[in-house]
C-alpha cells in the first residue's frame, strides 16, 4: 500500500513538475524606406476597432523604444491580434522648420510559444 501512495505521489509530482507555462512574444523591427534600421523610433501596441480607435476595455497597451538596431520586444500573458504602430521624429539639425515625423504600422497576431517576428517600414506618407 505505501508503494502505491509513494508511486501515485511520484507521478503527481513529475505531471505537474514538467508544466510549463505558454509565452506570447512580438519582436518589432522598424525600418526606413532604405530598410535601414531605426533607433529610438517608438512602437506601440493596442487593440482597434474597425475604425482604428483603441479599445480600452481590452487591457492591452504597451509601448517602448527600439535599440540601436531598430527592434523592440513585447511579452505578453495570452494570445491576442494587436496593431502595431511606430513613429519616429527626424530632426533637421540646420533648420528645425525642416523637422518631419516617419511612420508605419501593421497588424499581427501571436503564436503560442513562439516569438512572431514583424518589420514595419516608416515613411512620411504612412502617417496619415
Amino acid at each position: 500500500m505505501n508503494i502505491r501512495i509513494f508511486f501515485l505521489g511520484f507521478i503527481t509530482i513529475m505531471a505537474l513538475g514538467c508544466y510549463e507555462e505558454p509565452f506570447f512574444k512580438l519582436n518589432v523591427s522598424v525600418v526606413n524606406q532604405d530598410l535601414v534600421p531605426i533607433e529610438n523610433a517608438e512602437v506601440i501596441i493596442s487593440v482597434q476597432d474597425e475604425n482604428g480607435a483603441i479599445i480600452d476595455s481590452a487591457n492591452v497597451y504597451k509601448s517602448g523604444f527600439t535599440d540601436l538596431n531598430g527592434n523592440i520586444l513585447f511579452e505578453f500573458d495570452n494570445l491576442g491580434f494587436f496593431t502595431v504602430e511606430t513613429k519616429k521624429m527626424i530632426e533637421n539639425t540646420k533648420d528645425s522648420t525642416l523637422n518631419y515625423e516617419i511612420c508605419g504600422s501593421a497588424s499581427v497576431g501571436l503564436e503560442e510559444n513562439m516569438t512572431k517576428e514583424i518589420t514595419i517600414l516608416n515613411h512620411e506618407s504612412n502617417c496619415n
